[in-house]
């Protein structure tokens, strides 16, 4: 009985299994998609507070991305087919731009469409992913490759647990951070 208790523990007391990055994408991949509410706090330098913004995101496959923001004023950012339209109502503003016209911009929606698609080749060709952790509690640190990304953004991390993404944390080049909490929909 002494044996068996203790060979429980010492199994109890193994480490969780490694991840890799191709484990991670494949399991990512094995999801449908994404639907979750967020909550961003954006810290920047020209304001004393961090700013605060609520509301959801949708991905489906292959690269529909959605983010509709419901505070503090309404804003729509759809990103599908090569382009990302933004909507802004409050304003009366709507604009679209192809994203191949704008690389910086391009990379920075693979740095979350990528992952969410679980399409490692994809997000190879703009960051230099690094993964730590467990398959139960993973972080993906990501490094821009090309120059005119890295003027902008420092490096983007996203955090999860098993094979959902739970929260992305963006360093941008001049200093200020935003942080996206995402809380899954039914």
């Amino acid at each position: 009985m002494l044996g068996l208790l203790l060979s429980g523990a010492a199994f109890a007391a193994e480490p969780p299994a490694t991840l890799s990055l191709p484990d991670l994408f494949a399991r990512l991949a094995a999801r449908p998609g994404l639907r979750a509410r967020f909550v961003e706090t954006k810290t920047l330098a020209v304001l004393k507070t961090p700013l605060t913004i609520q509301g959801t995101v949708e991905f489906r496959k292959p690269a529909y991305l959605a983010k509709h923001v419901e505070k503090p004023a309404k804003e729509d950012y759809l990103i599908e087919d090569g382009t990302v339209t933004v909507d802004k109502p409050a304003e009366g503003s709507r604009i679209r731009l192809n994203l191949a016209d704008y690389p910086a911009l391009e990379a920075f929606a693979e740095s979350l469409r990528a992952p969410l698609a679980g399409d490692l080749a994809a997000l190879s060709r703009h960051w230099r992913p690094s993964l730590g952790g467990s398959r139960k509690h993973w972080l993906l640190a990501l490094a821009p490759i090309r120059p005119e990304l890295a003027a902008a953004v420092r490096g983007v991390r996203l955090e999860g647990r098993e094979d959902r993404v739970v929260r992305m944390d963006i360093d941008e080049a001049g200093g200020d951070t935003s942080s996206l909490r995402f809380e899954p929909l039914p």
